[in-house]
C-alpha cells in the first residue's frame, strides 16, 4: 500500500490524543508579525506542538529571526500573498494532518486540541471564532458571507474565514488555488466540502497584537466575489438561476412606474405592464431554479464524499 493511501486511512481511525501532536504540522504564515509570532510559538510547544512551520511572506522585521531563534522552522515563501503562503506550506508538509493558524495572536493555540480531537474522522476542521473580540461591522460581514456560502456551496462550515483549521494533509494537497489573500479560506472550504466531511467547533479568539492587515470593505467584497466566481465554477446553473432572479428588481420597478403612470396622470402603459409582468415572472422563476439548483448541489457533494470516502479505504 502506497504511503499516500496509508495517510488517507487515518480520516475515519482512532489516534491516541496523546501521539496525535506528532501526527500535525502547525503552519505560521506571517509578514511582519515580530511583535507576536515569539509568544505565538511559545505558547503552541507549551501544549505540547513541536513540529512548527513558518512561512514567512518576506518579512521586512525581525519575525524570520525571532521564529527561528524559537526553533521553529522558516520557509520563504513563493507566490502571491496569503494563498501562496499555503500552497508552500503544502510542499513541505509530510505529516498526516496540517494546522493553520494566524501568527498574530489572536487564535490561542491550546484551542488547537478541540479541532484535533475530530481531525481523524474529517477532511477539515474548522475552528468557529467567539464574537467576543470581533468588531460589530465585522460581524455582521462576517454572517452573511457564511451564510452565503453555506447557500453557494451546501454546505455550513460554521465560520469560513477563520484563520485556524486543520486539514487532512494528502487531500489538502490536491487543492487547486488560484486566489491571492483573505479568500484562500472560503477557496480551501469549498472544495474540501467536495472531497470529505467537514465540521467545525467553537474557540475562543483574542484580540490580535500588533497592525490588522485586513482592509474590511475591501477584502470582505474580494471574498464575496471570488465566491461567486467558485460557485460559478462548481455550480454554475445556481449562479445563473441567481441571476435570473434579479429580474425581480426591474419588474418591480417597471410595475411600480405603471401604478404611478395611472394613479397621477390616469395613464396606463400596457406595454411597460407586460414587460414588468415577464420580468416579474421570470425573476420568480429563477428564484425557485436557484433553490432547486441548491438541494441539487447538496446531494452531488453527499455522492462525492461517498465516492471519496469508499476510495480512502479501498
Amino acid at each position: 500500500m502506497s504511503t499516500e493511501n496509508s495517510n488517507n486511512n487515518i480520516v475515519g481511525k482512532e489516534i491516541k490524543k496523546e501521539n496525535i501532536n506528532d501526527l500535525v504540522t502547525v503552519v505560521l504564515c506571517t509578514l511582519n508579525e515580530e511583535e507576536a509570532i515569539g509568544k505565538v510559538i511559545d505558547d503552541l510547544k507549551k501544549e505540547g506542538f513541536n513540529n512548527i512551520l513558518v512561512i514567512d511572506g518576506y518579512s521586512t522585521d525581525k519575525t524570520a529571526e525571532i521564529a527561528e531563534s524559537k526553533g521553529a522552522r522558516v520557509i520563504y515563501q513563493h507566490w502571491e500573498g496569503k494563498t501562496g503562503a499555503v500552497k508552500t506550506a503544502l510542499d513541505y508538509v509530510d505529516t498526516p494532518f496540517v494546522a493553520f493558524l494566524d501568527a498574530d495572536g489572536s487564535y490561542p493555540p491550546s484551542e488547537l486540541h478541540k479541532l484535533l480531537a475530530h481531525a481523524q474522522k474529517h477532511v477539515e476542521v474548522i475552528g468557529k471564532r467567539s464574537e467576543k473580540n470581533i468588531s460589530f461591522i465585522h460581524r455582521i460581514g462576517n454572517r452573511i458571507i457564511n451564510r452565503l456560502f453555506q447557500f453557494l456551496f451546501s454546505a455550513d462550515v460554521g465560520d469560513v474565514l477563520s484563520g485556524m483549521y486543520v486539514l487532512n494533509t494528502n487531500i489538502a494537497k490536491t487543492l487547486s488555488l488560484s486566489s491571492k489573500r483573505f479568500e484562500v479560506e472560503v477557496e480551501i472550504a469549498s472544495q474540501m466540502v467536495r472531497k470529505g466531511k467537514v465540521t467545525y467547533v467553537p474557540i475562543r479568539y483574542e484580540k490580535r497584537i500588533g497592525k490588522s492587515k485586513l482592509n474590511g470593505f475591501k477584502d470582505g467584497l474580494k471574498i464575496v466575489l471570488h465566491m461567486l466566481k467558485l460557485a460559478w465554477i462548481y455550480n454554475p446553473f445556481l449562479v445563473y438561476s441567481l441571476i435570473i432572479s434579479l429580474l425581480i428588481i426591474p419588474g418591480l420597478a417597471t410595475m411600480g412606474y405603471v401604478m404611478l403612470e395611472y394613479m397621477l396622470r390616469g395613464i396606463f402603459h400596457s406595454g411597460y405592464a407586460l414587460m414588468g409582468v415577464m420580468f416579474i415572472l421570470l425573476g420568480i422563476n429563477g428564484f425557485f431554479m436557484a433553490g432547486l439548483a441548491s438541494q441539487l448541489n447538496k446531494i452531488q457533494i453527499e455522492i462525492e464524499n461517498k465516492y471519496h470516502k469508499n476510495s480512502s479505504n479501498i
